[in-house]
C-alpha cells in the first residue's frame, strides 16, 4: 500500500507492506543556495515519526541511516521536565554541560564532541554565535517548541562547520487548519512560575499561530564554595512567537515565522568579592520569510530569507562599580533550493550564503564572517540496499585556510525485514570561534597579555560508525560503534591561550531501545565513550565515560504517568574548580490527569530523591522541586 506523508511541495512517500517495518523511498533535498531551509518546510506537515534532518529529506525515523531521535509535541507534554536542557539531557548520547540551574549557560556534547561541535538549528536556521561558537539553547522555552530532531555523529557534509559531533534542530509551533488554543498555567516550589498561551487558526488557504510564554525560578546559588556569593540566584524569561502560512493552491505556499525570547539569569563568580553581583541577559530572535513551489511531481523549489540575532549581556557589580560586556551575533542567510526525484534515485545539490556579524563592547580584531557553501547529495534505495552520499564545499572569509571540502557515505543493508546493518564514514571541520581567534589582549597593571590566537588552524575530523538495528512497527533497538578522530583540536594552554594541541579521539558504543504499545512508552539508552588526547593518551575534561537514560511511561484511562532516570559517570573538569566532577543519578517524575476533554492537570517532580550533585565542577543543580500545572486546550 502506498501511503503519502503529508507535505507541501516536498515529495516523499512511504511504502508499507505486511511486514512490520517500512521501507522509505525518501527523497532528499536538492537545494540551490541553501543549507537549511527545506527542513522547516517539510516539518510543517510531517508525521509524528518522520524526520527531516538526517538526510535533509522527509523519512521515517527508523529509516534514517545516521542515528536519529525525534521528540514530538506529545513527548514534550508527557516528559517530567520543565525546560529544554533537561529534556535533551534525557536523550541517548548527549552530555549536558550547564553552569547552574534553569537558564544558566549550557553546552551540549554529542558522542564525545565539545559544545562547539554541536550545530543548533531553529526552524532550519543556525543559532550558533560567532563569539563562542555555541548557542543560547537554554533560552528557548518548551512552550514555543513543536518538535526536536537530534542527529548523532558527524553531519558536516550536510551542514558544514560545527556539526562534527552532531545536530539538534528545533522547530517552533506550527500552523494548523482549524481553530485551537493551548493555555497552560504552572506554579511550583523553588519560586517556579510558568504561563503560556498559543492560539492557532486557519483554513485550507491561510493559517496562522501566535503565542506568548513566561517562566521564572529562584532556587539555588549558581556556584558553591567560600569564594562566591551564597545568595539565591534566579532566572526569568519572556518570549513570543508568530507564524503565518498561505497556500493559494496545491503547489504553492509562502509565509513567515518569528520568535523572540528575553531572559535574565543571576550568576556567581570566584574571581570577584563574595558580595559581588553578577547576571546575564540574553535576547534570541529569529525572523524567516519563505516561499515554496512544486513545479511537477519530480521538481520542487524553496526560497528562504532569514535572520537570527543572539545577544548576550554580562553585568558585574563589585566594589560599587558596575560593568557590562555585550556580545551580539547576527546570522543573515539567503537560500533557494530545489528537489528533483529521478528514476535512479534522488539527487540533491545546492549552495548557500551566510553573513555573520559580531557587535560587542569588546574590541574584537575582526567583526564579521561570510560563509559560501555548495553541496551535492544522492540517495538510492533498492530492495535491501540503502545508500546515502553527500559532498559539500564551504568557503569561510576570515580564516587563513578558507576552503573546506567534506564528504559522507552511509549504507544500510536489510538482512531481514526487521534486521539492518549500517556503516558510515565522513569527514568534517569546525571553524575557530572569534573568542579563540580575535579576542583583544587583556591589559592589567600596565602590561598586556594575549588571550586569543589568530594563527589557529581549523579543527578537522574523520568519523566512522558501524551499527545494527532491529525495528518492528512499535518497538526496536539499535547498537552503534562510533569513532571520531580530530586533528588540530583547539584547547587552552597553561596561560589560557587557545592552541592547536594536535590529535584527539572520541570512540565508544551507544545502545538505544524503544517500545510504544498498549499504553506503555519506554525509551532506554546507554553510551560508553573514551575521549583522549591521541598523543598523551590523557582523558579530556568534561567527557564522562558513561551516560545512560531510562524513561518509563504508562497511559491508562484518564491518567498518564512517566518516570525518568539519568546517570553520568565521573569526569575530569577545570583545575580552577577542583579538576573533578562526581558522577550522579537523578530521577524525575510526572503525572497527568485528563479532567475533561479540554482540561488536563499535571504534577512534575524534579530530582525526586533530592540528590545533591554538580552538573559541572563547582556548580549547583536544582534540588527536589514540584510544579503543578493546568492545561486548557479547546478546539472549535
Amino acid at each position: 500500500m502506498l501511503k503519502k506523508i503529508p507535505h507541501s511541495g516536498l515529495s516523499a512517500c512511504v511504502y508499507t507492506t505486511s511486514a512490520p517495518t517500512r521501507t522509505l523511498i525518501s527523497l532528499s533535498i536538492i537545494g540551490v543556495l541553501s543549507a537549511y531551509g527545506v527542513q522547516a518546510w517539510a516539518q510543517e506537515n510531517a508525521e509524528p515519526d518522520a524526520v527531516v534532518s538526517a538526510a535533509r529529506a522527509t523519512q521515517a525515523v527508523t529509516d534514517a541511516l545516521p542515528s536519529t531521535t525525534v521528540i514530538t509535541r506529545t513527548d514534550i507534554e508527557l516528559a517530567p521536565v520543565n525546560d529544554i536542557v533537561t529534556l535533551l539531557q534525557r536523550q541517548v548520547g548527549i552530555n549536558v554541560r550547564q553552569s547552574g540551574a534553569h537558564g544558566a549557560m549550557t553546552g551540549i556534547s554529542i558522542r564525545g564532541g565539545d559544545a562547539q561541535h554541536t550545530l543548533i538549528l531553529v526552524d532550519g536556521v543556525p543559532l550558533n554565535n560567532l563569539s563562542a561558537g555555541s548557542a543560547s539553547l537554554e533560552q528557548i522555552p518548551l512552550a514555543l517548541v513543536e518538535r526536536i530532531e537530534i542527529v548523532r555523529g558527524n553531519v558536516s557534509a550536510l551542514y558544514g562547520s560545527q556539526a562534527t559531533g552532531g545536530l539538534i534542530q528545533i522547530f517552533t509551533r506550527k500552523t494548523v487548519t482549524g481553530n485551537t488554543a493551548d493555555l497552560t498555567v504552572g506554579v511550583g516550589s523553588e519560586g517556579q512560575r510558568q504561563f503560556s498561551a498559543q492560539l492557532s487558526m486557519g483554513n485550507n488557504q491561510v493559517q496562522w499561530t501566535a503565542g506568548v510564554a513566561h517562566e521564572q525560578v529562584k532556587a539555588i546559588s549558581a556556584q558553591k564554595g567560600a569564594l562566591v556569593n551564597p545568595d539565591v540566584d534566579g532566572y526569568r524569561n519572556n518570549s513570543g512567537n508568530i507564524g503565518v502560512r498561505i497556500t493559494p493552491n496545491d503547489t504553492t505556499e509562502f509565509g513567515a515565522r518569528f520568535f523572540q525570547t528575553n531572559g535574565r539569569n543571576d550568576d556567581d563568580s570566584v574571581y570577584g568579592p563574595v558580595d559581588g553581583i553578577e547576571y546575564n541577559k540574553n535576547r534570541t530572535q529569529n525572523l524567516t520569510l519563505y516561499a515554496n513551489h512544486q513545479w511537477s511531481s519530480q521538481l520542487s523549489s524553496a526560497l528562504n530569507l532569514s535572520q537570527v540575532s543572539d545577544r548576550y549581556d554580562y553585568t558585574s557589580i563589585a566594589y560599587g562599580v558596575s560593568d557590562t560586556s555585550r556580545y551580539e551575533t547576527k546570522n543573515q542567510q539567503i537560500s533557494l533550493q530545489n528537489q528533483w526525484n529521478s528514476h535512479f534515485g534522488t539527487w540533491n545539490f545546492g549552495a548557500s550564503h551566510l553573513h555573520q556579524t559580531l557587535d560587542s563592547t569588546i574590541g574584537f580584531l575582526t567583526k564579521s564572517r561570510n560563509t559560501d557553501s555548495a553541496w551535492l547529495g544522492y540517495q538510492y534505495e533498492q530492495n535491501r540496499h540503502h545508500l546515502q552520499l553527500n559532498g559539500r564545499f564551504d568557503r569561510l572569509s576570515d580564516l587563513n585556510s578558507k576552503n573546506f571540502l567534506t564528504g559522507a557515505i552511509n549504507y544500510g543493508y536489510d538482512i531481514t525485514p526487521t534486521w539492518r546493518v549500517l556503516a558510515g564514514y565522513s569527514n568534517g571541520f569546525v571553524a575557530p570561534s572569534f573568542n579563540q581567534l580575535y579576542y583583544p589582549p587583556y591589559c592589567y597593571g600596565g602590561y598586556c597579555y594575549d588571550s586569543s590566537n589568530p594563527n589557529l588552524k581549523t579543527e578537522k575530523a574523520n568519523y566512522a560508525q558501524l551499527g545494527v538495528q532491529w525495528a518492528q512497527a512499535h518497538y526496536g533497538a539499535r547498537v552503534t560503534y562510533f569513532d571520531t578522530r580530530y586533528r588540530d583540536k583547539i584547547a587552552n594552554d597553561a596561560n589560557y591561550i587557545p592552541q592547536n594541541i594536535g590529535r584527539a579521539r572520541a570512540k565508544g558504543v551507544e545502545a538505544h531501545a524503544w517500545y510504544g504499545l498498549n499504553g506503555w512508552n519506554v525509551d532506554a539508552g546507554v553510551t560508553y565513550q573514551e575521549v583522549r588526547d591521541r598523543d598523551t593518551h590523557a582523558l579530556l575534561i568534561r567527557q564522562p565515560r558513561w551516560t545512560s537514560n531510562l524513561s518509563l511511561g504508562k497511559t491508562w484511562h484518564r491518567w498518564q504517568g512517566q518516570i525518568d532516570w539519568q546517570t553520568r559517570s565521573n569526569m575530569g573538569d577545570s583545575p580552577s574548580y577542583g579538576g573533578h566532577a562526581a558522577g550522579y543519578g537523578v530521577f524525575n517524575a510526572r503525572v497527568n490527569y485528563q479532567l475533561s476533554k479540554d482540561v488536563k492537570l499535571g504534577l512534575t517532580v524534579g530530582n525526586l530523591f533530592n540528590r545533591d550533585y554538580e552538573p559541572l565542577a563547582g556548580y549547583n543543580a536544582m534540588p527536589r522541586n514540584f510544579l503543578f500545572s493546568v492545561n486548557y486546550k479547546p478546539s472549535w
